[in-house]
Parts: structure tokens; C-alpha cells; sequence
């Protein structure tokens, strides 16, 4: 087998990796580039960078397997070939499918609003652009080639690809049902790790995995996102813990993070129910995302990820300003969140910032997407609790000594990082 590192080797995210025999070729992941790292794209780039990259090397068999759903793995599978099949696990695509399909519907609302505007022709034309992308992945969502997630203590079964097999194996990381992957060939043995962490509530089978069937391993691609910092993270258990205090001591508590991070809404879930307040929500996306997650773990994870959050309406404000709340947000609700904590005693109101710090730090971040920045700033009352959704130096230190490879790749990481 050969490997090639389209982009990782000296960036975070935009991911693409290739392996490939005389016969046949698959790649892992095919995401777009995160702000900050690598040059920005247009989507008329990214369509260039897939063509160029499938019109090289061509072999009899292809696919495209993806580790889990963050755009920065998933990000350019509309531009991907239509005769090679893409597969992801059924999780990641219904959770995707969720996620294309709010998108799509919000983009018709603004799209049809845009066009009844007299000033609003060039937002017009952004928002019907952005429809047929969104219009496009959901379409490639529907034939797309998924595999179940196998119960624990079963073998996952592999996928043959030529002469390539590629079996996945679930995993822990900041999003539903991500997988890593064991791909084989000709006597050869590479395990792709993917995105991954101990520290969550179901990192606890990562080495496990890794001891029965990571072994003979010849090359080892892990990711590297935390290879610069010193710091270890801390356990989910430990940030609910650190929510629960802060809860009781403000009335009305706003959590900022992400809807499809199904162990951080856990925590948050947990710490809401100590804290003896009602959950609450206010995104389309996230309602869903919850119902979702609720149907799916609710009674193998006995109860850890069952959700049952009140839908934020302005009928709900007397009620809840009595007794108070803690409300679930993303950076899309920035408007209504304005409106509400105007309304609010600044001295009992508390944002919980449970995302990446650098969205609000780095200056590049900020102007990516300055969202962030702008809700932490609407708050007199601010305290970070978070962890990363990534393996820190210790774990990955661990992985590579459990597996032993004969060689070690390292990506997903900064151009300066070591391991």
C-alpha cells in the first residue's frame, strides 16, 4: 500500500488522505479548510482541488470513507465524483441529513424574503447559492453508503474496496459516532485514527479497541491538534461538575456550544437537572439534534443522553424569569439573545462559554466568524468551561506506544508541532 497526505501534515482540518494499491484507491476524509489554517478556499476552489486530485493516479476501484461529520472532514463530498461511492457510518450521515436539511429550509426562507427586498439582490443571489449547495448534499446524503455501528464486544465488519479492506471502529470524539479506521491490503496494515479522546464519557474503550485489534499495525496516521499544548484535559464528568457550581450561583445561566457535540449536552443536561433548573433551547437544529441523540443512546447510555429541553418561546418568559433557566445557544441565536438579556438583571445572568477558546483569542478566528467574540461581550458575567473534543499530548503519547507501529504520521496538526 502507499500513502499520500493531500493536507493535514501542516494543518489543522481540511483533511485528505489517500492510500492505494496497483488496483484500487481510497481516501479519508475530504474536508474543508478550517480558518486560520491553510489558505481560504472558495467553493469554486475546493471543486478544482477535488477534480484535479481524481484525475491523477486513477485505479479500477474507489471510495471516499469519512471519520465523522465537523466540515473539516466532510466538508467537499458534494464535489466529489458521482461514480465513486462515498461511505460514512449511518449516525454520522442521519446527524448530517439533520444538519443540510435545517440549513436547506433556512435558506429557502431567506432566499423567498431576499427576493420580495428591492435593495437585496446581491444577498439574494449569496443565499440561492448557498440553497444549491446545501440542496446538492442533501441530495448526496440520500444515496449515500453507511455502515451500522457494531454493538460492543463484536467485531465491526470490513469494506472491500478492490482489493482494499477498510473496517471502522467507533470511537470518542467531540460530535456523534465518529469511527477510526483499520485499512488493509496486501499483507500491509494502516490504522487512521481520525479525530479522537479519552476524556469523554465513552473514551474509555479507546485503548481497549486499540489492544485487541491495532495490532501488526505498519503505519499509524493519528491527529496532532493538541501536540503544542502541555495542558491535559479534563474528563466531560469533571466539566459538568465545574457547571453545576456556577448554575446554582446565577438565576439565568446561556451555555454557548455545539449541537451536535452529544457528550458536551450531556454534561450540560446533567448539570442543569443538579442545578435543579429547567433546560432550554432555542435552535431549530439543536431541538432536532436532542431528539435525535434521545431516540438513538437514550437507553443503551441508561439515560446519560436523553434530553428533554423546553422550545424557548416569548410565552415561556414570565414563567421561566421567575424561576429561572439555563438555556442552550449557538452563535446563529446572537439576535435573540440580545433581546432577552437586555431584559435581564446583569447581575444574576451568566454565560457558560463551552467552545474552543480560540474562536474568541485569535484574531483570524474573529474574522472568520466573529460571533463568538460578540456574544462573550454582551455579558457582564463570563466563565469558560470546556474541553477539547481531541487527544492531548499523554493520550496520544499512549495510543502510539499501545499500537507499537512500524511507522508513525502525524496529522491534523500544526506545521510546527512534534511529536
Amino acid at each position: 500500500m502507499n500513502i499520500k497526505i493531500h493536507r493535514g501534515l501542516n494543518q489543522i482540518g481540511g483533511c485528505i488522505t489517500e492510500i492505494w494499491t496497483d488496483t484500487s484507491r481510497v481516501f479519508i476524509d475530504f474536508g474543508q479548510n478550517l480558518p486560520g489554517n491553510g489558505e481560504p478556499t472558495t467553493p469554486e476552489e475546493d471543486k478544482e482541488l477535488v477534480t484535479q486530485i481524481f484525475s491523477q493516479n486513477k485505479k479500477q476501484h474507489e471510495a471516499v470513507f469519512y471519520t465523522h461529520g465537523h466540515e473539516d472532514h466532510v466538508g467537499l463530498l458534494e464535489y466529489i465524483p458521482d461514480n465513486v461511492p462515498q461511505y460514512m457510518s449511518e449516525g454520522t450521515c442521519a446527524l448530517l441529513s439533520i444538519k443540510y436539511n435545517v440549513l436547506h429550509e433556512g435558506a429557502v426562507m431567506k432566499y423567498n424574503m431576499l427576493q420580495n427586498m428591492e435593495d437585496g439582490l446581491g444577498d439574494c443571489n449569496d443565499a440561492k447559492n448557498y440553497l444549491i449547495h446545501a440542496d446538492r448534499k442533501c441530495k448526496i446524503l440520500n444515496g449515500m453508503h453507511v455502515w451500522m455501528r457494531t454493538p460492543p464486544r463484536k467485531k465491526p465488519e470490513g469494506i472491500v474496496i478492490g482489493d482494499i479492506k477498510v473496517t471502522p471502529f467507533f470511537n470518542c470524539h467531540s460530535i456523534y459516532d465518529s469511527h477510526m479506521f483499520l485499512i488493509e491490503a496486501g499483507g500491509k496494515r494502516i490504522w487512521h485514527t481520525g479525530d479522537y479522546r479519552e476524556h469523554g464519557y465513552i473514551g474509555k474503550g479507546l485503548l481497549p479497541t486499540l489492544k485487541k485489534y491495532a495490532t501488526d499495525i505498519d503505519v499509524l496516521i493519528t491527529e496532532g491538534t493538541m501536540l503544542k499544548r502541555d495542558d491535559r484535559c479534563i474528563h466531560e464528568c469533571q466539566v459538568s461538575k465545574k457547571m453545576v457550581s456556577v448554575m446554582n450561583a446565577f438565576k439565568y445561566v446561556f451555555v454557548l456550544a455545539s449541537a451536535t457535540d452529544i457528550e458536551r449536552l450531556a454534561s450540560i443536561n446533567n448539570a442543569a437537572k443538579e442545578s435543579r433548573k429547567p433546560l432550554c433551547i432555542w435552535s431549530l437544529f439543536m431541538k432536532k439534534t436532542m431528539e435525535f441523540f434521545s431516540e438513538r443512546e437514550a437507553k443503551v447510555s441508561r439515560g446519560l443522553f436523553s434530553f428533554n429541553p423546553l422550545f424557548y418561546n416569548k410565552r415561556l418568559y414570565n414563567r421561566l424569569k421567575r424561576r429561572g433557566f439555563i438555556m442552550v445557544i449557538g452563535t446563529s441565536q446572537i439576535e435573540r439573545v440580545r433581546e432577552l438579556i437586555q431584559k435581564l438583571p446583569q447581575e444574576e445572568t451568566l454565560l457558560i462559554y463551552s467552545s474552543w477558546d480560540g474562536y474568541y483569542k485569535n484574531p483570524e478566528q474573529v474574522q472568520a466568524n466573529s460571533k463568538y467574540k460578540e456574544i462573550r461581550d454582551m455579558f457582564h458575567n463570563v466563565v469558560d468551561i470546556h474541553t477539547s473534543g481531541h487527544a492531548d499530548r499523554k493520550t496520544i503519547k499512549k495510543v502510539i506506544d499501545t499500537i507499537n507501529p512500524k511507522e508513525v504520521i502525524c496529522i491534523h496538526k500544526e506545521a510546527d508541532a512534534e511529536l
